[in-house]
């Protein structure tokens, strides 16, 4: 039970391919996740959304063309594409630090300046945070 709160945290990946990180955005619930995403998005199958702990989710629109989640289902390797997910977006942000650093507009912390990045989905998503 202590990890289940990986299970509210959702990943939206704006990408044509389910293994592929594109533009990866997390949010603390499925709620939040929905509320951003627009109905077109959903409709036109423009990425994918999974909880942390690697569940699949389903999206739809209602009548009032809202996103909803209509489902959950275990996918095996789910765990995986999640944290590819992540280390993608981890080491997109650490270029983005490294850039910033060198106009002195951020201070890279010691870990970063050695290019180290968690390993942990946990370390991953505190190191990224969330959208919303």
């Amino acid at each position: 039970m202590a990890d289940d709160w990986l299970d509210d945290i959702v990943l939206v990946n704006e990408s044509p391919d389910e293994a592929s990180a594109g533009d990866v955005s997390l949010f603390r619930s499925i709620g939040e996740a929905c509320r951003h995403l627009e109905h077109w998005w959903v409709e036109g199958g423009r990425g994918f959304a999974y909880t942390a702990a690697g569940d699949r989710l389903t999206l739809g629109v209602d009548n009032r063309d809202r996103v909803i989640a209509t489902g959950k289902e275990h996918v095996p390797g789910g765990a995986e594409v999640v944290l590819g997910w992540l280390r993608h977006s981890a080491a997109v942000m650490l270029d983005v630090r490294r850039a910033k650093a060198v106009k002195r507009k951020k201070i890279l912390s010691p870990s970063e300046e050695r290019g180290e990045l968690p390993s942990s989905v946990e370390g991953l998503i505190a190191y990224i945070g969330f959208d919303e």
